[in-house]
């Protein structure tokens, strides 16, 4: 069990100044580390970008001496400064971020901060990660992606018909949903480990050069691939409709999936989402002006934990698979609590 009243006192940091690192490093972890890698179409975005979220919130928990106050002021910076770095952000990732901190403050509200309920919350986060991509794609091409996956899936069953179960699109839902799940739990006792680490990090060591610089994202190129991959996915579901259905409509069923798919994004990206994107903005106008003063001194602080998270990256060079994950995340968390900014 993680007992806050002990990790405070090895810990001898101020908090509020652990509270306002860790939200820099929350929206970092939002705005840069997220873009990065979709920007480089890196596996495992989503489980690495949510697992880091859940680690930081995790962390203020245990630092702040109001939870709630704390990760509802947190999640405001946060969603304040995604707006303003990541103005082309997708709707849903507010909503994602906004989830994890509800859910955070719900169950370390009625089980404290403890192995079990970090657990749940990095298995749960990531589960609704999960279940929002599905939402996405089905409501983008409809019950066709499924009945799709259901027409290759029975030509792999046939010719692989040792298999003890059956290939559907449930088969498929179902086992990628538990990966997320699975994953979930595996990043929640990462998370602990990478908490007692945290500890022992010697952070005399550290040797920042502000000059580091991590990649620039070209926006414009990811928005390609985007496309790109619709593209491709539209070819996959169209495929069986027309040259694996015995119906006769088979053309005009084709014709109606490009059209509503087409008209879908559409209205998303020139109607609704920029749409709910202004709305946002008009609804943080006032708490901008109130976090002024917070959301300066997070902006000032991201050069400083780029170039901890480049050095931490480098430091970490000696560990290998699951091991360097925690020892970076470790060092880049503890380098970036005690690292002084001053100017001399």
């Amino acid at each position: 069990m993680i007992n806050k009243k002990d990790f405070l006192k090895l810990n001898t940091i101020n908090s509020k100044i652990a509270v306002e690192r860790l939200t820099a490093l929350w929206a970092l972890n939002e705005c840069a580390l997220g873009g990065l890698m979709h920007a480089f179409k890196l596996p495992l975005t989503g489980i690495i970008v949510g697992g880091t979220s859940v680690l930081l919130i995790s962390l203020m928990a245990l630092y702040a001496t109001n939870m709630r106050s704390t990760l509802l002021k947190a999640l405001t910076i946060v969603l304040l400064v995604k707006a303003g770095v990541s103005p082309y952000s997708p709707i849903t990732a507010y909503f994602a971020v906004s989830f994890q901190a509800f859910l955070a403050i719900l169950l370390y509200s009625l089980f404290s901060i403890n192995k079990p309920s970090i657990v749940a919350l990095s298995a749960i986060t990531l589960l609704e990660s999960a279940l929002q991509k599905l939402v996405t794609l089905t409501v983008l091409f409809g019950h066709s992606l499924w009945k799709a996956v259901d027409v290759y899936s029975g030509w792999i069953g046939k010719q692989l018909a040792f298999l003890p179960f059956a290939l559907n699109s449930k088969t498929l839902i179902y086992t990628f949903l538990g990966a997320y799940a699975f994953s979930g739990i595996v990043i929640g006792f990462i998370i602990i480990r990478t908490i007692k680490l945290i500890q022992r990090v010697n952070v005399s060591q550290i040797d920042i050069k502000l000059n580091t610089k991590l990649p620039e994202i070209n926006s414009k190129k990811n928005n390609k691939k985007s496309i790109y991959v619709f593209l491709v996915l539209l070819v996959v579901v169209l495929i069986p409709i027309l040259y694996y259905s015995d119906e006769t409509q088979a053309w005009q069923k084709a014709v109606y999936l490009i059209v509503r798919s087409v008209l879908i994004l559409i209205v998303w990206y020139t109607l609704l989402g920029p749409f709910l994107i202004k709305l946002i903005n008009k609804l943080f106008l006032e708490k901008r002006k109130l976090y002024q003063t917070d959301l300066q001194s997070i902006l000032d602080i991201f050069p400083y934990l780029k170039a901890i998270i480049v050095y931490s990256w480098k430091d970490c060079n000696s560990y290998k698979g699951m091991n360097r994950l925690s020892q970076f995340l470790a060092k880049s968390i503890a380098y970036s609590l005690y690292f002084n900014n001053t100017k001399e």
